[in-house]
């Protein structure tokens, strides 16, 4: 069993190449990821394209109008299928040798078939399925075709869902690729921090303290909610007068009020939600010291558009945020994820020092018990 220190994994599981990949096979590849939402795919044929550890993925609209989710592998030679996202039409085409699959996945033929593979089953070569489930509007993938999607979100049924996008006329924003100098753990438990709420983010987010915030567990996952009056709210008090003050109206998308501010879904996907929009962050693992931040937001339509060029540290030659490329220091942009960006950064330079160890973890829902959960989660699914 992984030895804790302080309630915390060990110092090698954020900076270790073996640690990483054994991570990589334990908890990112046999997981449900965040992917898209059904709107992304509007017509049969419609496609898109993600990796989930090692497995490229590819989700699709098919003939009949229903999303299917296949590994992005040819059955042939094995060359990927499709890139980026597009449009196929009546098949999907390998541009290798033009083995031809239907939109439902089945191997429909090969050039010279009859003269090249003679006795050839094509109905043992179709492409191999992956699992798709959608959850208030977003859909959601695994590398594995048996994945019970129902077991994975059973945590969170009885809970307020906040906009469900398929039923919302939300306006998105442009996407967003952070590419952030941190493990993918210290970024999630950056997220379930309710410590350095009131700190870090002093002049953007302006709290709550750990008294006036708290998380809760349910299964995997966990659920963050501000708790600085009577009741609970999905956002802090100082950002809720600050958008009171500016827009009377939301999205009106959910059925209820009492939805949480922050939904952690078990590993890589965060949800953040407010009254007047929703975002998701998916979490791709690169290196030990290396995570892009795949992040969508959707907003009311009263609030101004987020435009790529317009967020700090953007790079028009990668197409991603970098923090090498801010032009304002991260406490001073006034931007909350910057300051997140820049924290976790440091964190992990911390944590690459040959001096550093571990120290005490503060008490509470609201403060860094949730760390302790999480640190809980990632040991009971590693191997020995």
């Amino acid at each position: 069993m992984i030895a804790f220190e302080n309630g915390r994994l060990p110092r090698g599981a954020y900076t270790d190449q073996s640690w990483f990949e054994k991570e990589q096979a334990a908890i990112v590849e046999p997981a449900w990821t965040f992917a898209c939402t059904p709107g992304d795919l509007p017509k049969p044929g419609d496609y898109l394209t993600l990796t989930v550890g090692r497995y490229p993925l590819a989700i699709l609209r098919d003939k009949r109008g229903d999303l299917r989710a296949f590994h992005n592998v040819c059955r042939h030679r094995g060359a990927a299928l499709l890139e980026g996202r597009g449009q196929v039409g009546t098949a999907l085409v390998c541009p290798y040798h033009r083995w031809t699959y239907t939109l439902e996945g089945a191997l429909r033929g090969a050039p010279d078939m009859a003269e090249c593979f003679p006795g050839l089953q094509k109905g043992d070569l179709g492409l191999k399925p992956a699992a798709l489930g959608v959850l208030g509007g977003l859909v959601f993938i695994h590398p594995d075709p048996d994945a019970d999607f129902d077991a994975w979100t059973a945590p969170l049924s009885g809970l307020t869902w906040p906009h469900d996008l398929s039923a919302s006329d939300a306006r998105e924003d442009d996407p967003l690729v952070y590419d952030v100098a941190c493990n993918w753990k210290v970024f999630v438990e950056n997220a379930i921090d309710g410590y350095h709420l009131a700190y870090l983010h002093e002049h953007t987010l302006g709290g709550p303290k750990p008294d006036q915030n708290v998380w809760e567990r349910a299964g995997p996952h966990m659920l963050w909610y501000a708790a600085e009056g009577d009741g609970r709210s999905s956002i802090p008090a100082a950002v809720h007068k600050m958008f009171e003050s500016a827009w009377a109206s939301s999205l009106n998308a959910a059925e209820a009020d009492d939805f949480a501010g922050v939904y952690y879904l078990w590993p890589t996907t965060i949800i953040t939600a407010t009254p007047y929009g929703l975002a998701t962050t998916m979490l791709e693992p690169v290196s030990p010291g290396r995570t892009l931040l795949h992040v969508r937001s959707w907003q009311e339509k009263g609030l101004p558009h987020i435009k790529l060029a317009d967020v700090p540290g953007y790079d028009p030659e990668t197409g991603t945020i970098r923090s090498e490329k801010w032009t304002t220091p991260a406490l001073e942009s006034g931007d909350f994820q910057s300051e997140d960006v820049w924290i976790c950064e440091q964190i992990q330079r911390g944590l690459n020092s040959l001096a550093y160890d571990h120290g005490p973890l503060s008490q509470g829902p609201g403060a860094e018990d949730p760390i302790r959960w999480f640190a809980e989660q990632v040991r009971e699914a590693m191997p020995d």
